[in-house]
């Protein structure tokens, strides 16, 4: 499943009579506040509300992420260093709304060892994680393989690769059994380095499924 990352608010016109199963609504970027956002959200979508840090601050971003939950968001993306109170009111809201809490670890410089990425995704399940989002750049053939490799252990699981060298792991992830992987709505307006674009990444998958 792709899952199209949102950072403007008039990309929701633009998509809305695409094919889309899966949003990320990326509260940060997107600026404004998710009660003004989800009148405009088709029902068929399923959203992902996220809310990274740096624009906001926590009171902030946990309002906006609980308001999401409360408006229908599916999905909550929340980062593992986050506050233990922090997670606590997320997981407490999720638990009542029935939305699937996302917990990241997020290494915008190396992919660590096959044991740290393994602590890491022990970790966003510890802290009560329905899916667990690894997400590392790759700058060698040897971070592919370590990235890989948390395919074979349990749990739902996303795992992307980013940078230029990482977009074969987004683009096999959905494959190997991620729950699903990332795209922009269209070139330029990536979230996260080395994203491909739907269209993109569609055309691939049919290359992929006609071979």
């Amino acid at each position: 499943m792709i899952c199209i990352s949102i950072s403007r608010f008039e990309e929701i016109a633009v998509l809305r009579d695409r094919e889309v199963e899966l949003v990320e609504l990326r509260l940060d970027q997107i600026a404004m506040d998710p009660s003004e956002i989800y009148p405009s959200v088709p029902a068929r979508w399923r959203t992902i509300a996220t809310c990274r840090p740096g624009a906001y601050d926590d009171p902030n971003r946990l309002a906006w992420l609980k308001s999401s939950m409360e408006l229908g968001a599916r999905f909550v993306d929340a980062e593992i260093e986050s506050s233990r109170d922090y997670l606590s009111e997320l997981r407490d809201v999720a638990a009542t709304r029935g939305t699937a809490l996302i917990l990241s670890y997020h290494n915008f410089d190396t992919t660590p060892e096959p044991v740290v990425l393994t602590e890491m995704l022990d970790r966003c399940f510890e802290l009560g994680a329905d899916i667990a989002k690894i997400a590392t750049s790759v700058n060698t053939r040897e971070d592919l393989l370590h990235l890989l490799g948390l395919f074979q252990l349990p749990g739902r699981k996303v795992v992307i690769g980013m940078g230029k060298m990482g977009r074969i792991i987004r683009i096999m992830a959905p494959y190997l059994g991620a729950e699903f992987t990332f795209a922009s709505p269209q070139k330029g307006l990536e979230t996260a380095p080395g994203q491909l674009d739907v269209m993109q990444l569609l055309e691939i998958y049919k290359m992929i499924d006609e071979s």
